[in-house]
């Protein structure tokens, strides 16, 4: 019993382009052995073949292609039935083996190359199973990669790949030549240290180094970068390895976090200055005030005094001691926002 599956074959149509009716017959009695709902036809010259799929192109599973037709031969004719397929597998079919034809036919993407000698009703089952799985799988893959190449083609924060071996930038998408102002080509001759001002080079190498101890973290950090204009931004970095054209590669998305950044340094810079205020509000402000009690209660012991001098005085001491009790709310207060901002 068969452990391949068919299904993708079953209930189509299989196209062969063959112009010899006696090994159409002999193709047809191996497919017919090994599929129980198959349609076959047969093209015998390549425009019967090109008015077939022209029309019925959908409904082709696989097509088995003989190299030799009356009106095309060789690497032309596999050259315009790659071209007319369109994604439909194909199977060569050969009288005669030849290593340089079945390489530079695999090459324009045929999925086999068999001889027609060597068939047997097993071997083209599988050929034809394995050209569609092998199709299905290819398609898959084409579709991922042109959905991660819309992702990162369109993606509203700036991307790029670049090989941590010299640090050159291999791809980049719009918002990075947005973001940082460079063209494209001009990026793609540019490495990381270019978009780094030089007094951050080393926070650049020590990342580098970082990331090769924690492979599986795509946080990197926020860092300064400079635009093609001297500005300079503070930018977070997620980076991930990925294979680029046979390449080893990292990807980077960047998160510019600037006003963020200084947002921050506003809010800490408020917050050493009610510091300041505090710490002047509890030793300077609060030296003489302390004074101010002492002197009153001095005067209270100095004995006999006239009851106005006294209110006076009382009036004096209840102040000041409304007083320093702001200073300690106050100081209080500072030392809250200090925790928070921890």
């Amino acid at each position: 019993m068969d452990t391949i599956k068919s299904e993708h074959i079953e209930g189509r149509t299989v196209l062969i382009i063959e112009d010899n009716d006696g090994d159409f017959f002999l193709i047809e009695d191996y497919l017919l052995e090994k599929f129980k709902e198959v349609t076959l036809f047969q093209a015998g010259s390549l425009a019967t073949a090109k008015d077939f799929l022209a029309n019925n192109s959908p409904d082709v599973a696989v097509i088995l292609l003989d190299l030799h037709l009356p009106d095309a031969n060789g690497v032309q004719l596999v050259k315009t039935i790659v071209d007319l397929a369109n994604d439909v597998p194909i199977v060569i079919l050969s009288g005669y083996s030849n290593i340089k034809t079945a390489q530079e036919s695999l090459k324009l993407g045929v999925s086999d190359y068999l001889l027609k000698d060597d068939l047997s009703p097993e071997i083209l089952y599988r050929a034809l199973v394995y050209a569609k799985e092998r199709n299905s799988y290819v398609n898959l893959l084409q579709r991922s990669t042109k959905m991660y190449q819309e992702l990162f083609d369109f993606s509203p924060q700036p991307m790029w790949v670049f090989d941590p071996k010299d640090l050159s930038f291999l791809n980049v998408n719009k918002a990075t030549e947005l973001k940082y102002g460079y063209g494209k080509e001009e990026l793609l001759n540019m490495t990381l240290r270019d978009i780094r001002p030089k007094d951050h080079w080393e926070a650049l190498d020590q990342s580098l180094r970082s990331r090769k101890t924690e492979p599986g973290n795509p946080y990197a950090g926020v860092f300064t970068h400079s635009l093609k204009s001297g500005e300079r931004i503070q930018v977070e970095i997620y980076s991930n390895d990925i294979d680029f054209e046979g390449i080893d590669a990292r990807l980077v998305l960047a998160n510019d976090v600037t006003e963020k950044y200084n947002y921050i340094q506003t809010i800490e810079t408020q917050n050493e200055r009610l510091r300041e205020i505090a710490w002047t509000q509890s030793h300077v402000v609060r030296a003489p005030l302390s004074r101010i009690l002492g002197i009153i209660h001095l005067l209270e012991m100095e004995g006999e005094c006239s009851e106005e001098l006294k209110f006076l005085l009382e009036q004096i001491q209840v102040s000041g001691r409304e007083m320093d009790a702001i200073i300690q709310d106050i100081v209080a207060k500072t030392a809250e926002i200090d925790w928070k901002n921890e």
